[in-house]
């Protein structure tokens, strides 16, 4: 009687790999988009922290240059639109701060989401480490 072995022949194999290759490179170019994206956001967040860094200082002289303005001009009906403008630069200031705020959130996010990305690569590269580790051996047998 005669068996029957199955031979996986080389072009059995190399459709494997050519498998594994395409799934490995769009996982790999998926986490290099969100990496990159992830880093655009940092950049985008570190200046707009600098912009409310900014924006708070010049809010306090401001409010400093507002005090100082009311307390000169007191009775004076002209300074009313300064005022006015000052308060309106407040404003201003405030909602640059929380869009900075918002920025950092969606930066903290991004990171968070690149490094579960990191960690599902990581799982996938040993889970197909495992999976070469079983085809390597009954290639062998096959020689």
């Amino acid at each position: 009687k005669k068996t029957y072995q199955r031979s996986t022949g080389s072009s059995g194999i190399n459709a494997e790999y050519g498998g594994i290759s395409l799934f490995l490179l769009i996982v790999l170019r998926t986490m290099l988009t969100r990496v990159s994206r992830v880093a655009r956001l940092e950049a985008n967040y570190e200046a707009m922290q600098k912009q409310a860094v900014s924006a708070g200082s010049m809010n306090k002289k401001l409010l400093d240059e507002n005090s100082a303005l009311k307390k000169m001009t007191e009775g004076k009906e002209d300074m009313v639109e300064e005022v006015k403008k000052m308060e309106e630069l407040k404003d201003q200031v405030k909602a640059a701060e929380k869009k900075a705020a918002t920025s950092k959130a969606d930066a903290e996010a991004m990171r968070k989401q690149s490094e579960n990305l990191t960690m599902e690569y990581d799982r996938l590269l040993i889970e197909h480490q495992k999976l070469q580790d079983l085809i390597t051996p009954s290639d062998k047998k096959d020689d």
